[in-house]
């Protein structure tokens, strides 16, 4: 029994260390809550800090960029929706250095588990800097 109690009391902590059991999750001030189990369907945002500051720099014009990651019964996971992706796929064929005024959001779709599906979006403002 003692080996039971102690087993359950190491996970207990092992969870609550490491965020699992936390019901709200924090993203950059920005307070969000964890799927459901059941269903989800969630949308949130993500707070970036304008990089261009103090720097001189035409503007190009506005961006949008999309990617998907998906996970099927919690056993498999696809997708690229890094920064790097989404970034470069925003620039692609405008000539720009960077994303100024950037905005991303997230929808986040899970059924059963049986497809957990993570949308990420950024919009934002290409610009070229002035050297």
């Amino acid at each position: 029994m003692k080996k039971v109690s102690f087993l359950a009391a190491l996970v207990f902590v092992g969870m609550t260390l490491t965020g699992c059991m936390n019901s709200v999750k924090i993203n950059n001030g920005i307070a969000s809550c964890p799927p459901g189990a059941l269903f989800s369907e969630m949308k949130a945002a993500t707070l970036v800090q304008d990089r261009a500051e103090g720097r001189a720099y035409k503007v190009i014009k506005p961006v949008t960029a999309e990617a998907a990651t998906v996970n099927y019964l919690g056993l498999i996971s696809q997708g690229d929706a890094s920064y790097a992706t989404l970034k470069a796929q925003a620039l692609r064929g405008t000539g720009a250095d960077d994303i100024i005024d950037l905005e991303i959001d997230y929808t986040h779709n899970n059924i059963l588990g049986i497809v957990n599906k993570v949308t990420t979006v950024i919009n934002g403002t290409a610009v070229k800097y002035i050297k």
